[in-house]
């Protein structure tokens, strides 16, 4: 199809289809191998780590309400020193169960005790008035 169209006569049509139907099928097939690579992408990217700013994203939520999602144990999410991590796969199947996140919490024995003592601490260093205040 190196001619200009406007050139072609009613016998090199069918040469001009037949190229054009080749093209057509490169074209098909590219679009099919982009397709079948988007979604295996899609299939290996389940188990992705996000950040707090990337899973509020990916919900549509704000960064206070998956603050308050995850301080009230709604969400399931991973805790390393002071970040919040969460999976894409989990958060799929929580949107998919409509929000509910039933796996309890629980902590070791050791944890439990640094809890206790932290919260121990925490009730001792609670402010009073002072001696001058109460008594009038």
């Amino acid at each position: 199809m190196e001619q200009n169209e406007s050139n072609l006569s009613f016998d090199q049509l069918p040469k001009a289809v037949g190229e054009l139907l080749t093209k057509v099928d490169y074209v098909i097939s590219r679009l099919d191998e982009k397709k079948d690579a988007a979604e295996a992408s899609e299939n290996t990217n389940d188990d992705q780590m996000m950040t707090m700013d990337e899973a509020c994203q990916f919900i549509g939520k704000k960064r206070s309400t998956m603050y308050s999602l995850t301080s009230e144990r709604r969400i399931p999410y991973r805790k390393r020193g002071n970040k919040l991590y969460f999976f894409k796969k989990e958060l799929v199947e929580w949107i998919q169960s409509g929000g509910a996140y039933d796996k309890p919490y629980t902590l070791s024995e050791q944890e439990q005790a640094e809890f206790d003592a932290h919260l121990e601490q925490m009730r001792e260093k609670k402010r009073h008035k002072p001696a001058a205040v109460q008594q009038q």
